[in-house]
């Protein structure tokens, strides 16, 4: 078995679509998402996140923390192992602002992929 770090990350959406999906470990690989850091870069506006994972090779979603709240300039830091099997996925997904439909959200992940 070959173990390979890697770091993975977006500019999270608003719409729950594959836009959102951080990591997908590969058909022959697992993977343990060692921490997950989500930055709020708004100047004036609060970001709610939603982390969601999928439990059966990528088609059925649980949340991992819904409406989560990252404060304005900072990021929330989520550093409990979080295991991915073949096919499933890592999915953030930002609620619009209540301004506008804009945010300044951006994800990365720390993962340990095993193959």
């Amino acid at each position: 078995m070959a173990s390979t770090f890697k770091n993975s990350g977006i500019t999270v959406p608003v719409v729950d679509t594959t836009d959102g999906d951080i990591y997908t470990a590969g058909g022959s690989e697992t993977a343990v998402i060692h921490a997950l850091y989500i930055s709020n870069n708004s100047a004036s506006s609060v970001a709610r996140v939603n982390v969601k994972v999928t439990v059966d090779g990528g088609t059925t979603f649980k949340y991992v923390g819904k409406n989560l709240e990252v404060p304005v300039g900072n990021t929330l830091t989520l550093d409990k192992p979080i295991n991915l099997e073949n096919n499933d996925k890592l999915r953030v997904v930002a609620d619009p602002s209540p301004d506008s439909t804009a945010v300044e959200v951006e994800a990365v992940a720390s993962i340990l992929a095993i193959t």
